[in-house]
């Protein structure tokens, strides 16, 4: 009966193994709130940090964009220096990415997406300088200082008031209270030890312990004890309790690893350095503003120019097609003339629209005139938009500016902001490795102390009792000041390297190569240096050449269009032909115009970039950099110290005084050798005939010609390019010369009132009909009169103050340009 009962449960149990398989359960509770009001579902929520911070009228009291349905309806005008200026006043936050770049685009989304602290401030040098480290000055448990960090903290990470902080002397206390209460083995009535012991200790200390320069530690300490047992009085103790108090002077002394000023100095000069790396950082975020406030300046003057070109391109092809139109009307050309002229007509205006509005369309400029204009608003620290539209008010130099080439490397290898940041790695790295060789020395201190003693029933009162210890009723600082008890004590502690000395020659070898491989890395930063400074000087020349081709390109390109304009009104028959090809000639004008000033912008930033180089950037726009001023308290503690160090005894640490890490401080202001056109340098150097070539009668274009605003008909300065008095009637010009851009360039409003320069407008045009206009109502063309002037100095004291290679305030005769 038993068997079957057996089989079932075996049956039951792997039914149950079965069916239930292994599964977490849940517990059972009485008690059960079925909201689960405490449960949550997930353990991490995104969430708002409790933080309120001010935000500042740039970002939430921006305007609407400026785009096709929000036109600019005010401007304001901006010189350079005044731009630069704006941004530094603005630049509590530095809106620039490290480095020696020459970016001039948005640095927007690059700071947007940084770590938190990681962007450029100028709080940077100070935060590096209030850097310490987190581990207080250690003492032992007699309250003498020990080194925390090692022997020698030559790996420095804080700023110089954390490394003098080991030099500061450390006060420490202890005070120690117990009881005794235990039975021994020994046998009854014994008076020295009794059998069933009861005491009560205490002791107290206090203590003042210093480092010195030299790596000597000092200490003054004082101890009091407390001793109170049960044996008998007479027998085993003269009195019930009695008081101990010494006086100490203890000196640790270093001998071999650890001494001398030179070691021991190490961190704090080291700190020094990572500030002096701080504010060579600090100076290089400044120079790429300045840099960037430049570029983002000629940018916007470019953007200006190629809205204008694109402008004048659309109109004069507007104008094409109504004479297209016109003679197709009288039945002179086909339909597929008119059709020509109007496509080309709608590809200038998308030419207009993309210069003024910017485009991602490939060869097309990305952000236009409105994104240059934000770009320059980004560098200068001003809301994206305010309701007004800059507009530059200086005009770029198209002098030549020349510099010596040995003396501008000369410069650079000097004042190079990178050059001399590295050279301080290097004087670390050299630190590095006369801390890591006094590492192999052996520890050896000679520790010696001096200790006054006095023993008492009590241990102090008001008046002295004049009773001598054993006495009951003596006092412990009465016998302590008589001098009656005096210890001497001295011993030397000696500690060596381990077998072998492993760690201590690997850290040599360590420095010693990374030292090497600083060493070489200057080397080849200076190498890379003179490529970039060629790079800088390669683009300098021939931007300014690249002006020069293309105002010739453009000077033929008028002389072709006066031919086509010729031809089309002295033709009787099918004129397509030579509408496209005067529409193609049109067209390459435009570019040629645009290009000019691309070069012209290109060769302002190329004299920015040459003096970023060779680190004359700041003195070039009259920046100096300094420490702010200190509040009161720290000037009145710093006259304090200097009273202190006044009145104290100087102490030469002799041969192991520290050698000198600096060279002084670096000039700031006046500093662009290589520069011939420096103010100071006399007019007779530069007016030489490499300069200045010899004048030729030649109506070639030459670039020192500038064309003056026509002064007999001022309204003609309004004339917006070319224009039609009735049907099929075309004003031809004259084959006009290209305006300096060191002519002021009166901007207007954007796109609405034309101020075209004298560059790219004809004057004194010839109205040309078709042939039956009777020849006298055609004139031929009148040459346009040309102003010659030397070319004008640069005024703004924010920007190069180069001056042109001509004589000022002399005019100079216009050489001929010959091809090259």
């Amino acid at each position: 009966m038993r068997r079957p009962i057996f089989r079932w449960a075996a049956i039951l149990q792997i039914g149950l193994m079965l069916f239930t398989g292994c599964h977490p359960t849940q517990p059972f509770f009485v008690q059960r709130d079925e909201s689960l009001a405490n449960y949550l579902a997930q353990s991490m929520d995104i969430e708002y940090a409790d933080v309120h911070v001010d935000s500042l009228p740039e970002a939430t009291d921006a305007y609407i964009p400026f785009g096709p349905h929000n036109p600019p309806a005010d401007f304001i005008d901006l010189t350079l220096e005044d731009c630069i200026s704006y941004a530094l006043q603005n630049s509590k936050m530095l809106r620039v990415v490290g480095g020696s770049n020459q970016q001039t685009g948005s640095v927007a989304a690059a700071l947007l997406s940084a770590n938190p602290g990681q962007m450029p401030s100028i709080y940077d040098p100070a935060i590096a300088s209030s850097v310490t480290n987190t581990q207080p000055l250690a003492v032992d448990s007699q309250g003498v200082r020990v080194a925390q960090r090692g022997v020698v903290r030559s790996n420095q990470v804080g700023g110089v008031e954390d490394a003098l902080s080991e030099f500061d002397a450390q006060f420490s206390a202890v005070m120690g209270y117990n009881t005794t209460d235990r039975p021994r083995n020994v046998g009854p009535g014994n008076p020295f030890n009794p059998q069933f012991f009861q005491a009560v200790d205490a002791n107290g200390q206090m203590a003042i312990s210093k480092r010195h320069a030299n790596g000597t530690i000092t200490t003054a300490r004082m101890t009091t004890v407390y001793s109170r047992n049960n044996i008998p009085p007479g027998t085993g103790r003269s009195v019930p309790s009695d008081y101990t108090a010494a006086i100490e002077a203890q000196i640790n002394q270093p001998l071999m690893r650890g001494r001398g000023a030179l070691v021991n100095r190490i961190p704090v000069v080291l700190a020094r350095t990572n500030e002096e790396i701080a504010l060579h950082d600090f100076e290089i975020n400044i120079r790429n503003l300045v840099q960037r406030v430049e570029h983002a300046y000629w940018d916007l003057y470019c953007g200006y120019r190629a809205f204008d070109s694109a402008q004048r391109a659309r109109d004069v092809a507007r104008e094409l097609w109504a004479v297209a139109n016109s003679r197709r009307e009288g039945g002179k050309d086909g339909p597929q003339s008119v059709l020509q002229a109007e496509s080309r007509m709608h590809q200038f205006q998308a030419q207009m629209e993309i210069a003024l509005y910017g485009s991602r369309i490939p060869g097309s400029d990305p952000e236009g005139l409105y994104g240059r204009e934000r770009r320059l608003r980004e560098a200068m620290g001003w809301s994206a938009t305010d309701g007004r539209m800059i507009r530059p008010a200086d005009e770029p130099t198209v002098a030549r500016i020349q510099f010596n080439w040995t003396d501008v490397v000369a410069e650079g290898l000097t004042r190079s902001v990178e050059l001399r940041r590295h050279k301080w790695a290097i004087k670390q790295d050299e630190l590095e490795l006369i801390s890591a060789r006094n590492q192999v020395l052996p520890q050896l201190d000679l520790v010696a102390f001096y200790r006054w003693l006095g023993v008492g029933d009590i241990l102090a009162e008001s008046n002295g009792s004049g009773i001598k210890f054993p006495n009951a009723g003596s006092n412990a600082i009465e016998e302590l000041f008589d001098g009656d008890y005096q210890e001497v004590g001295a011993r030397i502690e000696f500690t060596p390297q381990a077998w072998g000395k492993r760690r201590a020659l690997a850290g040599i070898q360590f420095s010693r190569l990374q030292l090497t491989k600083s060493q070489e890395e200057m080397r080849e930063k200076e190498v890379m240096f003179v490529f970039e400074l060629s790079d800088a000087w390669s683009k300098l020349e021939s931007s300014f050449d690249l002006i020069h081709v293309i105002a010739r390109q453009h000077a033929a390109l008028q002389k072709e269009i006066q031919v086509y304009e010729t031809q089309l009104n002295e033709s009787y028959g099918d004129t397509t032909q030579l509408l496209d090809f005067l529409l193609r000639a049109e067209e390459l004008s435009a570019r040629a115009e645009l290009q000019y000033f691309q070069a012209v912008c290109e060769y302002n930033k190329s004299i920015v970039n040459l003096h970023m180089l060779k680190g004359s950037l700041l003195d070039l726009n009259n920046i100096t950099l300094q420490e702010g001023a200190w509040v009161d308290k720290a000037y009145w503690d710093a006259e304090e110290r200097a009273r202190e160090r006044a009145g104290g005894i100087y102490f030469d640490y002799g041969f192991t005084r520290p050698g000198v890490i600096s060279n002084g401080a670096v000039q700031q202001g006046g500093m662009t050798e290589g520069q011939l056109s420096d103010p100071g340098v006399q007019a007779e150097q530069l007016n030489t005939p490499e300069s200045v070539p010899a004048p030729e009668e030649s109506n070639e274009f030459n670039l020192r010609d500038t064309q003056s605003i026509m002064d007999s008909d001022p309204t003609a300065s309004l004339q917006k390019g070319r224009s039609t008095s009735s049907a099929g009637e075309i004003h031809v010009r004259t084959a006009s010369t290209l305006q300096t851009p060191a002519q002021s360039y009166d901007w207007g409003s954007l796109g609405f009132e034309d101020r075209t320069p004298e560059i790219f407008r004809s004057s004194n045009r010839q109205s040309l009909t078709d042939q039956s206009t009777s020849a006298s109502s055609r004139s031929s063309a009148g040459q346009q009169n040309r102003s010659r002037r030397s070319n004008a100095t640069r005024a703004s004291s924010g920007g190069h103050g180069q001056q042109s290679t001509g004589v000022v305030g002399q005019p100079v005769q216009t050489p001929t340009w010959n091809p090259r």
